[in-house]
């Protein structure tokens, strides 16, 4: 699954654009951004998290987020031998 960590137009990572962070769920997603990304006052270092779905709804995929698009990636992945 994919999710959406977006920026504001300050205080944050970077102004604008998101962070894609593929995880298995949510929860798997916060803890991987927050590994990046310290948290502000006990919240999560953006001011929304969108599943896939819901964030092409937004229209940010093709318009940007104050300008910028996919500032990084992070993905979860585990293999089995």
């Amino acid at each position: 699954m994919k999710f959406y960590f977006t920026y504001g137009s300050s205080g944050m990572a970077y102004k604008g654009g998101w962070t894609e962070v593929e995880a298995p769920s949510r929860a798997t997603a916060m803890q991987a951004f927050s590994a990046f990304h310290r948290s502000v006052n006990g919240m999560t270092a953006c001011p929304d998290i969108y599943t896939e779905e819901a964030f092409r709804k937004t229209g940010m995929l093709d318009g940007g987020n104050f300008g910028a698009k996919t500032r990084e990636k992070i993905t979860i992945t585990r293999e089995f031998f």
